[in-house]
């Protein structure tokens, strides 16, 4: 069937049915909103393609159960494109007003806490020890790298 563990498949699960209403299918249509409420990122051409390439009238009549969903789960997961750290540094450089390769600790904190998926007060302290100068200011490129290795 597929590679996922007991745990994942649970939560797929779990997932699969708030979208199903009792009747343990769900439409084609909702296929790409549960494929992105589990994670993962996928164009609507990328779900179409793992739907058989359906007729418009098609995703709101034909559905899928369980099963049909979790091959389709994988190949959108198979062809996911992994973060590139060049990705993470281009967002960071917004914040990089003297164009130095640093960013204001206090102005890192801030974004970490309010803005995306949030982080906790106590989990931007964790990653911030070492990464400030003595101005306070941190180089985001070797932040960077330093988080991305740890993965």
């Amino acid at each position: 069937m597929s590679n996922f563990s007991d745990s994942e498949l649970a939560d797929f699960k779990e997932a699969f049915e708030l979208f199903d209403r009792g009747t343990e299918k769900i439409f084609f249509n909702q296929v790409g909103s549960l494929i992105r409420a589990l994670g993962e990122d996928p164009t609507n051409a990328d779900v179409n393609k793992v739907l058989g390439n359906p007729k418009k009238e098609e995703l709101n009549t034909k559905q899928v159960s369980f099963e049909e969903f979790l091959p389709m789960l994988a190949q959108i997961k198979r062809q996911a494109v992994p973060p590139n750290i060049e990705d993470f540094i281009e967002g960071l450089r917004v914040f990089d007003k003297e164009n130095n390769g640093t960013v204001m600790g206090a102005e890192l904190r801030h974004v970490l806490v309010s803005l995306g998926e949030k982080l906790t007060e106590e989990e931007v302290e964790q990653l911030m020890v070492g990464q400030e100068d003595t101005n306070g200011c941190v180089n985001y490129e070797a932040l960077i790298k330093m988080v991305m290795d740890d993965k």
